[in-house]
């Protein structure tokens, strides 16, 4: 007898057969049961589930001569034998891939009034990978779908159900088939090795299981392809025949890539590749382990998965050590590897995944962008909410020194002071640190002054104290936005110029601009936020916000472009800046008009060139 696949070989023929499907083959039994059949279904879902299958067997429910109380067909009457052997002439089967034009649409149009065969109930129109239909062929359908003839059903099987036209989903009963589990392919597959008389191990089950991805029919071909070696069905031989990475080598690979390991990612996959492992398989095999320690470190030990509890604690103790964001970074490199490896234009698969692996690893390449953002919010959040940050202080470390009591004036320099540390309210909470802006003029105020014989009075040891984290004040942020500025591209420096910092709000700089330029100021800042806060941290040590508020400038005050001379000796541009208040839009009011006679523009070309200005009058 001539070999048949499995997948032929034990295909259900009844509705109890079918596997992973109840919700189909209850709902299918119990209306051939109680005489309450559609006129046309439509079977939607992944390869290899069994929407075909399920489509003769309800026809063979439809036309069986002794069917059963359940609503099974008895699988011996004539009818059914014929539908078996796929002899039966009144279920036509019609591949819409192939025949998806509109003459093909009209055909079956046309014959579908014919009568019945002899021993026939029903005639079961099966179009498959009907989404394939063009548009015209669909169309030319609607209407016999709609009002078919009452011995006619019609049974439409598409992998997307989204392409078939809404005008026929909505003329159908649809039932959507699912993904078949591990457990369930995994006693799909034991039952036929018992049928086989086959030895096998549970383990190796799910190895094939695992790889067909939910899908019966390629479960069914890879066992094939897996007896095909000979012998029993173990964990070696089905990684022999899958091709699949061992799972303890990928593990291996995915501890270098946690650690950071560039070297040790490169031999484990030597090792795998020098093995005879399809680098495409070690790829998908890698992603797959990834996907698994994303769910079970993203979703916290609530998301089940399809293993035993020791793979399931070494795939955790992976991911724990890789974290939510490199994970998500390792599943979109590496998808995208498998997805270059499969392409026409990739000359060596193993150079793609080793590159993959290798910008995985390193340590300096490994900080998604998702993770900078994270730390950047929770540093602003701190620098806004003021509170001191103390650090850590050696447990072995003296007691602080009492103070040293000044020295007389007279007989010593000025020693210059600690720096200022943060003081704490009476109910203990530590109050807001002092601005950079103050802190830097109580330096230079207290800085020492050179002792008359050449030498300088030594600064007192340092005292083990709470440091505060520095803000910043208004003071420093207009010296800060001067230099900011000369940093910037000549164009962006053009754009915003307009701005100037009036007021400071925790780590937020609120810019003042003048109402004729504020829309041109902030689309500019919001393009080049990033580009500007990077100047700002380099100039502050801390990384602000900014804000933005109508404002209208005099002519001693504003941004220094805009800044008239206010005699021969102007104040210091620190307490210019110092000297900044807003300015209440509404209390602005218009300046006087200045006395003396009128002078019009054509007036004051003819004094300046000494010319006659001509004005052309319109025609009459």
């Amino acid at each position: 007898m001539a070999f048949q696949a499995l997948y032929r070989k034990y295909r259900p023929q009844r509705f109890g057969e079918l596997v992973g499907q109840e919700h189909i083959s209850t709902a299918l039994a119990t209306a051939v049961r109680d005489g309450r059949v559609g006129h046309a279904y439509l079977f939607s879902g992944p390869r290899g589930n069994g929407k075909t299958t399920t489509a003769r067997i309800l026809a063979k429910a439809l036309n069986c001569l002794d069917l059963g109380v359940d609503g099974e067909p008895c699988g011996q009457c004539e009818n059914c034998v014929a539908i078996t052997a796929g002899t039966f002439g009144d279920l036509i089967e019609m591949d819409a891939a192939s025949q998806r034009g509109v003459d093909e649409a009209r055909d079956l149009v046309s014959r579908i009034s014919l009568g019945l065969g002899a021993t026939s109930k029903r005639k079961v129109y099966l179009l498959d990978e009907v989404h394939m239909l063009t548009p015209a062929a669909s169309n030319t359908l609607l209407k016999t779908l709609e009002e078919p003839p009452a011995h006619v059903v019609f049974i439409l099987a598409t992998t997307e159900p989204e392409k078939v036209l809404p005008t026929i989903r909505s003329r159908t009963q649809h039932f959507e088939f699912k993904y078949l589990t591990v457990d369930e392919i995994s006693g799909l597959l034991a039952s036929i090795l018992d049928d086989e008389g086959v030895a096998y191990e549970p383990d190796a089950l799910v190895l094939v299981a695992r790889a067909a991805g939910g899908s019966a029919r390629d479960s069914e071909s890879l066992l094939d392809l897996v007896l095909a070696g000979g012998g029993a069905v173990t964990v070696p031989a089905v990684e022999a025949a899958l091709g699949g990475a061992p799972f303890e080598m990928r593990m291996e690979i995915l501890d270098a890539i946690a650690t950071h390991d560039v070297p040790g990612v490169l031999v484990g996959l030597a090792a795998l590749l020098d093995a005879a492992h399809d680098p495409r398989r070690i790829a998908e095999g890698l992603l797959a382990a990834l996907r698994d320690a994303f769910l079970l470190v993203a979703g916290g030990g609530r998301v089940a998965l399809d293993e035993p509890e020791d793979v399931q604690a070494r795939i955790r103790a992976v991911g724990e050590a890789m974290g939510n964001a490199t994970l998500v970074r390792a599943l979109e490199t590496l998808g995208q590897a498998v997805v270059d490896m499969r392409g026409i234009d990739a000359a060596d698969p193993r150079l793609v995944l080793e590159i993959a692996l290798v910008r995985l690893a390193r340590r300096e390449s490994n900080v998604a962008l998702a993770t900078i953002a994270d730390r950047v919010e929770r540093l602003e959040a701190l620098v806004a909410d003021g509170t001191p940050r103390p650090t850590a202080k050696p447990a072995n470390a003296p007691p602080s020194a009492p103070a040293a009591s000044p020295a007389p004036a007279a007989s010593a320099a000025p020693v210059a002071s600690p720096a200022p540390v943060a003081s704490t309210e009476s109910g203990g909470r530590p109050t807001k640190p002092p601005a950079l802006g103050a802190l830097r003029k109580a330096a230079a105020a207290s800085a020492p002054d050179p002792d008359p014989r050449g030498t300088v009075a030594p600064s007192p040891a340092p005292v083990e104290e709470p440091v505060a984290e520095v803000t910043f004040d208004l003071d420093d942020a207009i010296v800060a936005w001067a230099s900011v500025l000369e940093s910037l591209s000549r164009g962006l420096k053009t754009s915003i110029m307009e701005a100037q910092p009036v007021r400071v709000d925790g780590n937020v700089i609120v810019f003042g601009v003048a109402r004729t330029h504020i829309d041109i100021v902030r689309p500019k800042f919001q393009k080049d936020a990033d580009a500007i806060r990077e100047a700002f941290i380099r100039e502050l040590g801390s990384a602000p916000r900014f804000s933005f508020a109508p404002h209208e400038w005099g002519a001693e005050d504003g941004p220094p472009h805009r800044r008239q001379s206010v005699g021969p000796d102007p104040e210091p541009l620190a307490e210019i800046d110092d000297a900044i208040d807003l300015v209440d839009p509404e209390q602005l009011v218009d300046a006087p008009i200045t006395e003396g006679p009128a002078v019009d523009s054509l007036s004051r070309l003819a004094d300046t060139f000494g010319a006659t200005v001509v004005e052309e009058q319109p025609k009459s």
